[in-house]
């Protein structure tokens, strides 16, 4: 919640950023911007007292401050320049916005059109303001050098907490104006207090971005099931099946089928890519590529133009040629294939020896044969063919055939060329 606040404020222009936080909050700063400043509240004294520990921190030169509260995520970056914008001529402007429920917020009074009187909270409100629902969203913008002159000066309440709405009082008491802007999407100032709160606040975010992409040219079978972070990317004419989630850096290419029941991940898909009932995290698949259902590709996973994954078969750290054909229950990890590659049901790359990481290489045109097991370092040559449950322990010659455990070269393939474009025909040679 709070990356998102502060990824709103520097959209809006905002320069320096300082988070305030309490003594025992480590694990929150591990999770910031290595750009923010950090504040410490040693007290819950109120949010005045946490502005006053960020103004310690903060650049006593600035001309405006802007105060956004952390736990009030979908606040927009043009509603935070809007408020930007109204300091000066005046001392201090505030966010509002009307809810329906406002039970739990202070009120906003105006004295005028756009002009605040005060912001009373809950608490103190007579019943004639509580009827009142325009309510305060904690927004708020400052003249810099007035913040810090008049902040001392307020006095704490009751509690011994100090309230930064009450700033608005010092200000209208002294002459100064306060400006409100009164939002019409009141999402933008909900707060999370409870869980129940940030699943709602979620959803109303996921529509937002479903919403977007609509608009933008993706289809959405069902957006009540479909889960996609802002940071991602969806090109045109994009299908999304129900129950897929797309999340972080990824970027969807145009004419692609994701879904159903997919997750990516930190990956990047050409045009034209089908993904179904798979995972697929930190990996680039080119145009035309097609995977699962029921595949799995794991960071690194690099493969080339209409390579085809089918179910149950995984891929690691490894670069797939094109065209190469992986259909059932295989494995490849640490890997470099070529293209037009068969790599039949159950074969799999032991590409650790208990202790270290070993890679396989495959050259272009080899059939890999069922249950094959490759047992890194090995190298296969070009167009070589392996017997299935071959267990190949020792690199293998281009155009060779091995079978057996361990697997022992039995003959030699001789390619003979159809001509341009067309497939391979294959002649055997017995090999004593």
């Amino acid at each position: 919640m709070i990356r998102r606040v502060i990824d709103s404020a520097r959209k809006a222009g905002v320069r320096d950023v300082v988070v305030v936080l309490g003594p025992e909050a480590d694990d929150i700063r591990a999770a910031l911007p290595s750009d923010v400043q950090i504040a410490i509240q040693t007290e819950p004294n109120g949010t005045g007292d946490a502005v006053r520990a960020g103004l310690e921190v903060a650049d006593e030169a600035a001309e405006l401050i802007l105060v956004l509260g952390g736990d009030t995520p979908l606040v927009s970056s043009e509603t935070l320049r809007d408020l930007a914008g109204r300091v000066p001529p005046a001392a201090a402007a505030v966010v509002a916005a009307r809810v329906q429920e406002p039970r739990g917020y202070g009120r906003v009074v105006l004295n005028g059109p756009g002009q605040v009187a005060r912001i009373v909270e809950e608490a103190d409100a007579t019943p004639e303001q509580r009827e009142n629902n325009l309510v305060n969203g904690m927004l708020f913008a400052f003249n810099g050098a007035w913040l810090r002159a008049t902040l001392p000066t307020v006095r704490p309440s009751a509690s011994g907490e100090i309230y930064l709405t009450s700033l608005v009082d010092a200000a209208t008491q002294s002459g100064r104006s306060v400006q409100v802007i009164e939002i019409p999407d009141a999402s933008e100032i909900l707060g999370v207090n409870t869980r129940q709160q940030l699943a709602e606040l979620e959803a109303l975010l996921r529509a937002r971005v479903n919403n977007q992409l609509m608009d933008s040219g993706v289809t959405l079978v069902d957006p009540s099931s479909t889960y996609v972070e802002e940071s991602v990317v969806v090109g045109r004419d994009v299908v999304i099946h129900p129950n897929t989630h797309l999340r972080g850096g990824t970027v969807i290419g145009d004419a692609c089928v994701v879904g159903p029941g997919t997750e990516i991940v930190d990956s990047r898909l050409g045009n034209g890519v089908r993904v179904s009932w798979s995972v697929v995290e930190g990996a680039t698949l080119g145009d035309g590529v097609t995977v699962g259902p029921f595949g799995r590709l794991r960071p690194g996973a690099v493969l080339d133009a209409d390579v085809a994954l089918g179910s149950f078969a995984e891929v690691k750290n490894s670069h797939v040629g094109a065209r190469t054909q992986m259909h059932h229950f295989s494995y490849l990890g640490d890997a470099d294939v070529g293209s037009d590659v068969n790599i039949g049901a159950g074969a799999i790359t032991c590409n650790y020896d208990g202790r270290d990481k070993h890679r396989t290489v495959i050259g272009s045109g080899v059939f890999i044969g069922s249950d094959t097991m490759l047992v890194a370092p090995v190298e296969i040559g070009d167009g070589a063919m392996t017997g299935a449950g071959s267990v190949v322990t020792r690199d293998v010659p281009p155009d060779a055939v091995v079978v057996g455990v361990p697997a022992r070269r039995i003959q030699r393939k001789n390619r003979v060329s159809n001509g341009p474009g067309e497939p391979l025909e294959t002649a055997t040679e017995n090999k004593s």
